[in-house]
């Protein structure tokens, strides 16, 4: 019972229209700069309101079958998960949800650029940004390591002192690594644009 009225709200009042904002302003930052995340809540639960009464308009205006017609809850349920999973469908394809590639590579999809100069154009360097944008992550998630590595690395016993040892010169060789491949990148990317 809670959780069909936890669904039923998050089908009615959220998913379908947070799902379209998404699919139509992919890049984060697009509706405002400080507070996207704000504006993507409060627009989509606007449109999930607007979705659910044009769902119910539709399906109040398809001919009558028996005493209800087709207004009834799993045709109401079908359409908004249906209008959900394309809406999804449509923002991951876009980039909108980087957090796919952490599922499975395969999932990931480069997130849109940031709106060129007239007359400039994104097309050559797109693969060489998405490249640099997915080093920049990974060197981040290196420095976290490193630091784990350092705090845990202070511990009385010898074993995980060792252990956190070579994790931490691991992390360093690879984020050296990082490091020289975002370099070469970024001297590619300037040689292309100067």
């Amino acid at each position: 019972m809670i959780l069909n009225l936890i669904f039923g709200l998050l089908f009615i009042f959220f998913l379908p229209g947070f799902t379209m904002v998404n699919a139509l302003f992919p890049r984060k930052g697009e509706l405002d700069k400080e507070f996207d995340m704000l504006y993507r809540v409060t627009l989509g639960m606007g449109m999930s309101i607007v979705t659910t009464i044009l769902v119910g308009f539709l399906l109040g205006t398809l001919p009558f079958e028996g005493d209800k017609g087709h207004f009834v809850a799993p045709n109401i349920w079908a359409m908004l998960i249906s209008l959900t999973a394309i809406f999804f469908a449509i923002g991951w394809y876009k980039g909108a949800y980087q957090f796919m590639g952490w599922i499975h590579p395969s999932l990931e999809r480069p997130a849109p650029p940031e709106p060129a100069p007239e007359g400039f154009d994104y097309k050559d360097d797109k693969a060489i940004l998405h490249e640099m944008q997915k080093l920049a992550q990974r060197r981040q998630q290196l420095k976290y390591k490193l630091k784990e590595a350092r705090e845990k690395g202070k511990s009385q016993a010898r074993s995980i002192r060792e252990h956190y040892s070579k994790q931490r010169e691991i992390a360093e060789k690879e984020l050296k690594e990082v490091d020289e491949k975002l370099r070469e990148l970024e001297k590619l990317r300037s040689e292309e644009i100067y």
